[in-house]
């Protein structure tokens, strides 16, 4: 009987070590798992990190490459590799020097240059497959070096480069309420809400942008019948203008740093970007049509400081400024935010 009851304290015994120690297992892989799971990203969370990677080499907004994907996939992008989408945002000036010896030691002559503005052209330049992603096409850059050599890359814009892949009018519309709305922060796990308060340079609001002229020909819209191409889509900012318009001062609505001084924009005419970074938020504005530019690229300015003056180059109906703020890579209404005094 003793011996019964040993060997049924001892069977419980090993069951009680046996449950403790599975206990203890399920703890360590609960815990091991919610652990790594903060560390290891989900495929959705690798994808948005691989957007903004691409987009940042690039030199476009991943809002804008993101949208781009979303319009020409139809929403579908598991299979989509960013870094071979992000090639089509980039353009590729060159230029090719031979050494001519001469008398005094010689010099570097230019031999050939231009400007490779699709992915094909720029794959068959350096002799890359058809396919290759942008990774790989910096990568081959970096073969070509000065003084035989100067290659520089720079952003397309969004607008050229729909009409450049025949986006049509019904595609458009939707790459333009993507690029309105804030819905893509959303998708890759955050919300878009304007602040409550901006902490510009003074007093809490940006400057408007055209001291001189207070008539607002046309507002932010989701969607109007373009005045010149007459298909409908998103104005993204807002056109100013009034009397004696042509040649009128443009300033900056906040303190800031020009990151883009481009005089061919094709649409948008000869247009200024600056950036402004305020707490952890980076808006942009842009002043599009000028006639004038007073800045250069690289160059900080500050809060009404003149940066150029209205003008009717792009495509117009007569000179406006028109300006258009992002917040962190949205495009939002700048009325919103523009105080006229």
């Amino acid at each position: 009987m003793k011996a019964r009851r040993k060997r049924y304290r001892n069977r419980n015994k090993k069951w009680g070590k046996m449950l403790l120690m599975t206990g203890i297992a399920v703890f360590i892989i609960f815990i091991l798992f919610n652990f790594l799971g903060r560390f290891i990203p989900s495929e959705e969370e690798k994808k948005a990190e691989d957007y903004k990677k691409a987009a940042e080499m690039a030199g476009c907004t991943w809002q804008e490459l993101v949208t781009y994907d979303t319009v020409r996939y139809e929403n579908n992008l598991k299979n989509v590799n960013p870094y071979l989408s992000a090639v089509d945002f980039v353009k590729m000036y060159y230029e090719i020097y031979n050494y001519v010896e001469t008398e005094n030691g010689g010099y570097w002559a230019l031999v050939s240059g231009g400007t490779l503005s699709d992915s094909s052209s720029i794959w068959s330049w350096f002799g890359l497959d058809s396919g290759s992603d942008l990774n790989a096409v910096l990568k081959a850059s970096k073969k070509y070096q000065k003084p035989e050599f100067v290659i520089r890359f720079s952003p397309k814009e969004l607008n050229d480069l729909i009409i450049e892949k025949g986006f049509s009018e019904k595609q458009i519309q939707w790459l333009d309420r993507l690029m309105t709305s804030g819905s893509l922060d959303e998708m890759l796990g955050s919300s878009y809400a304007l602040p409550d308060y901006i902490e510009s340079a003074e007093q809490g609001y940006f400057a408007w942008p055209t001291p001189a002229l207070h008539v607002i020909t046309s507002k932010f819209a989701s969607a109007r019948k373009h005045p010149v191409f007459g298909i409908t889509r998103a104005h993204n900012g807002v056109d100013i203008s009034g009397d004696n318009a042509e040649g009128s001062p443009v300033v900056a609505i906040d303190n800031g740093v020009v990151i883009s001084v481009d005089l061919n924009g094709g649409e948008r005419g000869i247009n200024i970007k600056v950036q402004h970074n305020i707490g952890n938020d980076i808006w942009i504005s842009r002043y599009q049509h000028l006639s004038t530019v007073q800045v250069a690229e690289g160059q900080s300015v500050t809060k009404n400081t003149t940066i150029g003056t209205v003008g009717n180059t792009g495509v117009g109906t007569g000179p406006h400024l028109h300006l258009e703020l992002t917040y962190n890579g949205v495009l939002i209404d700048p009325l919103l935010l523009i105080v006229d005094k």
